[in-house]
Parts: C-alpha cells; structure tokens; sequence
C-alpha cells in the first residue's frame, strides 16, 4: 500500500490520474477490498489473504507496524448516512491471521440524531477472542441492522477485461474473490442474464461500437454443441450477407469495449475501472469519458443523481481531454517522500479556476501528475 493515510469525498464520477507505482491501482484496491469483506467465498482472513498477507495490505512507508484502517461514509436512496469503520491487526509475528481491533457502524437518518449502530470489541468478544478474528460485516448473524450496508459493500465491482482470457474462456482461479474481473467468466455471465437483458444490452452495445465498427452487425450470444457460450457478430464486406466471427476473431479493443460496455450496463454498485483505455484507438479514448457518462445513465443500478458510481485509473491525455469532465472529478495522486498522497481537483485553486475556465483535465493537472524524471530512462539506455 503507497498511502500512510488517505481522506477524501468522491464524486460519483471519478478519474484518477498519477505516475506509475504512485498507488492508483492500491486506491481500487482498498474500495475493492470492502467488497472482499462480504463476498461469497470472502471475509476478513481470506481479503488479506488474498492480497499477500498483512505485510502487502500494511503501507510501504510504516515505519512501525500500525494498524490498518479504513473508514467509509455513504448515503442511501432515502438520505441515510452510514458510516463504516474497521481497523485491524495480525496475531503476534508468528502469525499473519488478521485481528479485528475496532469495528463500528453508525447510521443517521434525514433530521434525526446519529445512532450507533455496532461498536466492537463489546463484551462477547472480550469473552472470545476468536470472534475477533472476523468482521461483523461479513457475518449474516450479527449484520442484520446494517445489511443494507453489507449489500451494498457486495454491490462493488472491479474490471479490466483482458481480450485473451476472454477468447480462452477458462475457469476463474480459485483464489479470487467473487466473479472474475479479467473476463473469464464475462461470455458466462452474458449467458446467464435474463433474455430481455442480454438482447437488450447487447443491442446497446452493438449500437455503441457501430460508430466505431460500423460493419459489425447483428452482435448476440449464442452457445456451440457444447453448450459453451459465445458472442457472435455479423461483418459486412463485398459479399451480401457479409461474415459471422466468434469471439475468438474480435479484436483487442472490439472485445474490450464489449467488456466494459457490458459491466457499465450491468446491475451493481460502484463500478471501478483500471486504464479502460488500453487497446482502444486514440479517437476512441477521446469520446470515452462522454461514452461512459451515457451508460451510467443507462444502467439499473442508480444513486440519487440518477447514475451509477465510477471510479477509473488512467494515463491518458485524450481521455482526460474532454471539457465535460469536472474539477471535482479529478483525483491526483502524488509521489512523496512519506508516501503518496491525493487530492481532488476542486480543492486545488490554480486547477479549480483553470478547469473552469474551460481548460481541459490533461492541460489542468499535467504538472501535478508529471513523471519525477522520465529522462532517466533515456539516459539509462544511453549509456549501456
């Protein structure tokens, strides 16, 4: 983990923008870690397992072993606010089980006073220590007052489709958490949806990619002798009715953007988004941050403003080129000599007037998001 400590409000579209190894991917990582809590096949042991044990969730820049902690505040359809905080330990340095040292939950209705909901340790677990060993999050018998909370924690979800694990189709690995962020499972998941659904999204999405792959038609889902599921697209050329391709035949960006179409139009809650970018052509990527505005609207799932929340990691100029995006929007991560920090754009002048003024984000934030030296790397390469 790059960051000592972190606290920030997020918008419900947020671009987050750094130099390599400056903690973008650590920062999806601790909202994908809440989901990790309360998953299937989850919870607190198997969330820190999963991301190398206490020593890789700890920040690289401790000088101690301190405590991780982390602390969420979100609001429901209603107006509710709940707060959500945890804060854990391991078990001494011959083990690395995960210890809960506090956990709470407070809730505050529209015009009313703040409750506490939970507050641990409590009496039960001085009694037992081994109950500290899981979260109350996790545990369907002690999250009844706060499940909507716990649900909404499993409502997460991280993507970054991979084109070739798609076309290969395998099984996800036992050791991940939930459905398969890379797109092992995506043909499966499109299978499984309702049929209204999956025709339905797979039209908008086939409408979607016709300003970009204009011979692609008649995009559906169709399953071999084997019962294995595949997608299928019409491409038109010379001859009348044109050539059907698998999936297998798509290209990078072509399989990458269905990927992505189809988690923005997916039920869930926050969708988090690493360098959705990546193989997609230079024109594309400059209409993707409007692209990935309409969808939000499109989806199901939706917070007050009427969208589903977003959070992408990013190094590209073109996306963060068009003037739609605002200062607020904007996350920058910096490296630091005691780790990295982050701030939003609004809360940053020079960025918030500039923004404002109709300066685009790349133009904005370029020297809060430079690269140390990149020369270096020149000159690594000079002098062999």
């Amino acid at each position: 983990m790059n960051f000592l400590d972190l606290d920030l409000a997020l918008s419900t579209r947020v671009f987050l923008v750094g130099p390599n190894a400056s903690g973008k991917s650590n920062f999806l990582n601790a909202v994908l870690f809440l989901h990790d809590l309360v998953a299937t096949g989850g919870g607190l042991a198997r969330a820190v397992e999963t991301r190398g044990g206490m020593k890789a969730v700890r920040s690289l820049f401790a000088r101690r072993q301190p405590n991780v902690e982390i602390e969420v505040e979100a609001q429901d359809h209603e107006g509710t606010v709940w707060n959500y905080g945890l804060s854990f330990t391991h078990n001494g340095k011959k083990s690395d089980v995960p210890l809960v040292v506090r956990e709470w939950v407070r809730r505050c209705r529209t015009n009313e006073a703040e409750e506490e909901i939970l507050a641990r340790p409590d009496r039960a677990d001085k009694q037992d220590q081994e109950r500290l060993t899981q979260t109350a999050m996790e545990q369907v018998t002690a999250n009844r007052d706060f499940r909507q909370l716990a649900e909404f924690f499993r409502s997460i979800q991280y993507l970054h489709a991979v084109p070739h694990l798609i076309r290969e189709g395998l099984t996800t690995p036992d050791y991940r958490i939930g459905q398969d962020p890379y797109g092992r499972d995506l043909l499966t998941r499109i299978s499984e949806a309702n049929s209204r659904t999956r025709v339905s999204r797979l039209k908008t999405i086939e409408k979607a990619l016709n300003g970009i792959t204009p011979q692609l038609k008649d995009l559906e889902l169709r399953k071999d002798n084997q019962g294995r599921p595949h997608l299928q697209a019409r491409f038109e050329h010379w001859r009348p009715n044109g050539a059907f391709q698998q999936e297998t035949q798509f290209s990078d960006g072509t399989l990458r953007l269905i990927g992505l179409f189809w988690g923005l139009l997916d039920e869930g809650g926050p969708l988090l988004l690493e360098e959705p970018e990546l193989s997609l052509h230079s024109e594309v990527v400059e209409n993707l941050a409007p692209l990935i505005y309409q969808m939000q609207k499109r989806g199901r799932s939706r917070d007050r403003d009427g969208q589903r929340q977003i959070l992408l990691s990013t190094h590209s100029v073109e996306l963060l080129s068009d003037e739609g995006i605002a200062p607020e929007e904007m996350v920058m991560i910096t490296l630091g000599k005691e780790g990295s920090e982050a701030v939003v754009g609004s809360n940053v002048e020079l960025i918030r007037e500039t923004m404002r003024a109709g300066v685009p984000a790349s133009i904005a934030i370029k020297k809060k998001s430079h690269v140390p030296d990149a020369r270096q790397l020149k000159l690594a390469f000079e002098g062999r």
